[in-house]
């Protein structure tokens, strides 16, 4: 059976909405796809002032899940809605507010509705899509053929079309005012493990070209739970990704006594950020790192005085 899972923001990715001025409106949706032999995934959406677009994001590409450490985007597309839709919004630099799940009977239909699409130059039904999808070789490509059939189509989204979701108009608009949109892949770099390594400054560029985003890296921050409370690298996630920092690692502290939360920044530069960090937690005090780690401009040490709730 195939799953899809459909994410949506109404705000330009990287900006929130206590960074002071009025949010440019848009609407992105990260589209993602199960199958047999693995899960495609895409971000699809625009700034409201410019042609839309999709980026594929290879399953394979290296990511931290917040609150669960390293992984990929494919053990990513296995989480449930919210944590996925964390997870990517961490690489992606942007923050992804909605989510959705369709099913292979569900895709099939909204193909079967737009009357086929072209897929390498031959109309085809949703079976044959489908069924295309399932077969591992050169299954990127056809991921990247079916979205530009898909909306190549003046396809009409309906909240029918998503098995599960919080918001399922905002969600089959966003996918409807996706017609014409350009599809590119996720720029990544060269790597000699098995998973691709994200191109952060190119990923930087084309969310900024393509969503309308900034054009400035998130800052990294590393996210140590030294309560050993589960939820805590998922609540702060929820807090920073937001206002643009990105969670570099995220796993538990060498131990669980921490009473108070401790937040390092790398150099006295830092610390303004350091105590913009405070500042969104609620909690905790700021200091400089005698030896910085080199990992992350910004270390946090989750104490019992934050509460996840």
């Amino acid at each position: 059976m195939v799953v899809g899972t459909v994410f949506a923001t109404d705000e330009v990715p990287g900006r929130p909405a206590s960074s002071g001025g009025p949010p440019i409106r848009s609407t992105l949706v990260l589209l993602e796809v199960k199958t047999d032999t693995g899960a495609l995934i895409a971000v699809v959406g625009s700034s409201g002032t410019r042609p839309p677009e999709a980026v594929i994001v290879p399953a394979t590409v290296f990511l931290t899940i917040p609150g669960q450490g390293d992984g990929s985007a494919g053990d990513a597309a296995l989480l449930p809605g919210p944590q996925a839709a964390m997870a990517i919004s961490n690489l992606l630099g942007m923050w992804i507010q909605h989510y959705a799940f369709i099913d292979e009977e569900h895709l099939s239909a909204v193909v079967d509705r737009a009357g086929g699409i072209s897929l390498y130059g031959k109309t085809e039904d949703g079976a044959g899509v489908t069924a295309a999808l399932r077969v591992k070789a050169g299954r990127q490509l056809t991921w990247e053929e079916t979205l530009t059939g898909l909306f190549a189509t003046h396809l009409s989204w309906s909240k029918a079309d998503l098995e599960e979701t919080d918001d399922a108009s905002a969600v089959a608009a966003a996918l409807t005012a996706a017609r014409g949109a350009e599809v590119e892949v996720l720029p990544t770099l060269p790597s000699a493990s098995t998973l691709l390594r994200p191109d952060d400054e190119a990923i930087a560029e084309l969310v900024s070209r393509a969503f309308g985003g900034r054009r400035r890296q998130p800052t990294g921050v590393i996210v140590l739970n030294g309560t050993g409370r589960p939820g805590v690298g998922e609540s702060i996630a929820a807090r920073l990704i937001p206002a643009g920092f990105r969670i570099e690692i995220s796993q538990n502290a060498s131990s669980f006594g921490h009473g108070k939360t401790l937040i390092v920044a790398n150099s006295a530069r830092l610390r303004p950020v350091a105590e913009r960090i405070r500042r969104l937690m609620g909690v905790g005090s700021v200091s400089i790192a005698g030896v910085p780690s080199g990992l992350g401009d910004v270390t946090i040490v989750v104490g019992r005085d934050y509460l996840t709730g």
